[in-house]
């Protein structure tokens, strides 16, 4: 007889930098370049430790010299089936089953857009969630969330002043029931 080893589940945390009101970007296709040195030092910390990046298209393709030597899942509506481009590959989540094409993975970044962190997080795909309080108040852009239909239900784990000018970092875990 034998044994089957109990399969691991990858987990999935998110990282996210915001303005006082909520907002990832002034717009689509601009990447976070208002966010604090000490930001930017906690982020590529944290990224370094993670096995692959789930990001959204208009993310990606704001920073995708950044992200196309790691393992990256970029989720786009576009793709009717994988598209793969070196160690990049296009998803299509409605077609594609993400927990499956993950499951080799221990640590996976989730860096947005808005619609990408309600995707992870209604489909039980985000389990902690980092988020960047940058002291600025935009009036417009990006949202953090977007289009979601479910309540997700956190736990604050912690709160850390990064720099003397109010940036805060926060972290959740996100707890698995949603109403």
């Amino acid at each position: 007889m034998s044994i089957k080893a109990p399969q691991h589940k990858p987990h999935y945390i998110g990282f996210v930098a915001t303005s006082i009101d909520g907002r990832i970007s002034l717009s689509h296709h601009h990447p976070p370049e208002w966010t604090s040195k000490e930001d930017w030092t906690f982020f590529q910390s944290s990224l370094s430790r993670m096995d692959a990046v789930v990001v959204g298209r208009n993310t990606y393709n704001a920073v995708a010299d950044r992200l196309r030597k790691r393992h990256t899942y970029v989720l786009s509506h576009r793709p009717d089936t994988l598209t793969r481009r070196g160690m990049v590959t296009f998803v299509n989540p409605a077609t594609v089953d993400l927990p499956t094409l993950l499951k080799d993975y221990h640590n996976v970044a989730v860096l947005g857009g808005g619609s990408v962190y309600d995707f992870m997080a209604e489909h039980g795909l985000l389990n902690e969630l980092f988020v960047t309080v940058e002291p600025l108040i935009f009036g417009r852009g990006k949202e953090m969330f977007s289009g979601g239909t479910k309540t997700i239900q956190t736990q604050l784990l912690s709160v850390r002043k990064l720099n003397k000018n109010g940036t805060l970092l926060l972290h959740y875990k996100i707890n698995p029931g949603v109403t």
